[in-house]
């Protein structure tokens, strides 16, 4: 009897998998799949060069508990260099706001990144503090006039 079942659920699996095959689960390639709606559209995208940041920050091995500043804490330094992708019919004004709103932005991504905890900067691709500098970007300059930052040569030290 152990055989017959055996046997009914590999009859089963075949049924499936033909199945599965029949209604569009295999491989198609004259279907173009995208999975990031956007990444077309960020083939036209212009960059501009925000600058090079090394950063220091405080860090407690605890996310939940403030460093005490009245005894040696381990600190970290975040070393990047800091890009943004814009549409090229707002590259002009993005630079110019830019231009008039530098320190403002600068003093923005210290402050995420001092108050981003360890786990966050440890992120290669830093999305935490990504997605606080769009919310921060979108007040600054306005909404969606920068569609994405771009972090590069990024490098977390303890010391």
């Amino acid at each position: 009897m152990f055989s017959f079942s055996l046997h009914k659920l590999l009859w089963l699996i075949g049924g499936l998998a033909a199945l599965a095959s029949a209604f569009g689960c295999g491989s198609n390639k004259s279907q173009k799949t995208t999975f990031e709606p956007w990444i077309e559209e960020k083939v036209s995208w212009v960059e501009i060069e925000l600058g090079e940041f090394s950063i220091t920050v405080l860090a407690a091995d605890d996310p939940t508990r403030m460093p005490n500043l009245d005894e040696y804490q381990d600190s970290v330094a975040i070393h990047f260099s800091l890009h943004c992708l814009v549409d090229p019919a707002d590259e002009a004004k993005v630079k110019e706001l830019l231009e008039t709103k530098k320190g403002r932005l600068s003093d923005e991504v210290i402050r995420t990144c001092r108050n981003a905890n360890l786990i966050d900067l440890a992120d290669p691709e830093l999305r935490l503090v990504r997605a606080q500098l769009r919310d921060f970007s979108d007040r600054l300059i306005g909404q969606s006039l920068i569609k994405r930052f771009v972090f590069t040569n990024v490098t977390l030290e303890r010391y």
